[in-house]
C-alpha cells in the first residue's frame, strides 16, 4: 500500500472589515461591520478549512492588527495575514508587534506587503513617499525587522531611511526564523522586493496564460537575488453554486442596479497602482460585453469595486478546473472571497477544496515528479 500525500496547495479567506454585502447597488443588503460579523466570517472560514484569514487595510476599513488580534483570540487554527506597510509603523516597532503577536496567537500570523494605496488615502495618511520609494522604504524595512529576528545582539543600522543604534526587539517569533512573507504588485520595483522577499508571491487574478509569465518573470528575479524557490498564489472572488446557471445569477446579482457614476467612481480610483490598473483593463476585454474573459473568470466586479476583483464563477467541478490550471502552470496559494464572506466560505470549502484536493494528492511514488515540476 502506498502512502499518499497532498501538494502544498494553500488556501486563505478574506475578512471584508469595511463591512459585507450581496448587491454593490442596494444600501438595503449591505452588512455593517462588527465584531459579530467579522466572527462569523472568521469562524466560517476555519470550519471550512482555510488556512488563513486576509484583511484589508483602506481608511474606510476597522484597524487591522486590531481587528485580527481580536478574531484570532476567537479562533484556534485560523491565521491572520496581516499588512505591513512602509512608512506607516518604524520597522522596530512592526518586528515587536509581529512577534508578540505570533507568540500570543501560537503562531498564527503572517505578514502582508503593502506600499500601495489610492494617491487620496496616502496623504490622508501623510505618506508622501513616491511609488517607487514606498519600495526602498518596504525593502529597508523588511530587511531590518529580518535582522532584529535572527539577532540576540543590540544592532547599529545605517541604512537610506532609517538609523538605529542599539535596536532590539523582543520577544522573538515562534515562527522560525519567522512568519511568512506575502506580497503582490505588478510594477518592477513590486516584483523585486517580492522577488528578493517574499515566501509568497500573491497575483491577482488574470488569465492563466498571462500568470504563467508573471510567475516566469518573478523565478527569473529571484534566482538573480540567490533564490532558489519562492511560491505563488492567486488573490481572486469566487462564486459557487450548485449548478452553473446558479451561479451566474448570483455573481450578476451583486451588480445588479449599479450606475454610471458608481463605474465612473471606481475608474478613477486607480491612482499609480498598476495591479489595479490591470483589474480596470480586464473589465475591457471581455467577450461581448458580459465581462466574461474566459468561460468561467468574470470581471464584472471590477466595474464598481477595487482592488483584487476578477471572479471565478461556476459549479464546483467548474470552479475547480479553472484553479486547477493555476496550479498546472506553479500557483499552489489561493486568497479568496466571495459574498456574503461566511456564506460562500462554507459552498466553497465544502463544494470545491474537496475537489481540489483530491486532484493534487500524490503517491509517494510520484512525489519526484513533483519536485521536478516547481
Amino acid at each position: 500500500m502506498t502512502d499518499s500525500t497532498q501538494t502544498n496547495v494553500r488556501f486563505g479567506w478574506y475578512i471584508p472589515t469595511h463591512g459585507d454585502l450581496t448587491n454593490f447597488a442596494d444600501p438595503d443588503e449591505f452588512i455593517p461591520a462588527s465584531m459579530e460579523m467579522f466572527d462569523r466570517v472568521a469562524l466560517a472560514a476555519e470550519a471550512a478549512g482555510f488556512e488563513y484569514a486576509l484583511v484589508p487595510v483602506t481608511p474606510t476599513c476597522w484597524e487591522a492588527w486590531i481587528s485580527t488580534a481580536m478574531m484570532s483570540a476567537r479562533t484556534t487554527k485560523l491565521k491572520m495575514l496581516v499588512a505591513a506597510r512602509p512608512g506607516y509603523i518604524l520597522p522596530t516597532q512592526m518586528a515587536r508587534m509581529i512577534a508578540a503577536f505570533d507568540q500570543l496567537s501560537h503562531g498564527r500570523v503572517y505578514i502582508n506587503l503593502i506600499a500601495g494605496g489610492n494617491p487620496r488615502d496616502l496623504a490622508g495618511d501623510g505618506i508622501t513617499f513616491s511609488h517607487d520609494e514606498r519600495y526602498e522604504v518596504m525593502d529597508e524595512s523588511v530587511q531590518l525587522m529580518k535582522t532584529l529576528w535572527t539577532s540576540n545582539e543590540r544592532i547599529d543600522w545605517n541604512g537610506k531611511h532609517f538609523q538605529l543604534n542599539g535596536a532590539i526587539a523582543h520577544p522573538k517569533p515562534l515562527q522560525q526564523p519567522y512568519p511568512r512573507f506575502y506580497i503582490g504588485g505588478e510594477s518592477d520595483a513590486a516584483r523585486d522586493v517580492g522577488a528578493k522577499h517574499a515566501d509568497c508571491y500573491l497575483f491577482w487574478g488574470d488569465t492563466p496564460e498571462r500568470t504563467e509569465l508573471k510567475v516566469a518573470d518573478i523565478r527569473r528575479r529571484a534566482h538573480r537575488f540567490g533564490r532558489q524557490s519562492i511560491n505563488f498564489g492567486m488573490r481572486m472572488q469566487v462564486c459557487v453554486r450548485e449548478t452553473e446557471n446558479d451561479a451566474w445569477d448570483a455573481a450578476h446579482h451583486l451588480i445588479d442596479g449599479t450606475t454610471d457614476r458608481q463605474r465612473e467612481v471606481r475608474k478613477t480610483w486607480r491612482g499609480d497602482s498598476q495591479a489595479d490598473s490591470r483589474m480596470w483593463q480586464l473589465t475591457q476585454e471581455s467577450r461581448d460585453n458580459d465581462y466574461r474573459i474566459a468561460p468561467h473568470l468574470w470581471s464584472g466586479l471590477s466595474t464598481v469595486r477595487g482592488g483584487a476583483g476578477l471572479m471565478i464563477v461556476g459549479n464546483p467541478q467548474q470552479v475547480a478546473d479553472t484553479l486547477q490550471q493555476f496550479i498546472d502552470i506553479g500557483c499552489t496559494e489561493f486568497c479568496l472571497s466571495g459574498y456574503p464572506h461566511d456564506e460562500e466560505a462554507t459552498l466553497f470549502g465544502n463544494l470545491v477544496m474537496p475537489l481540489v484536493h483530491e486532484r493534487n494528492t500524490l503517491t509517494t511514488d510520484a512525489a519526484p515528479a513533483l519536485a521536478l515540476a516547481d
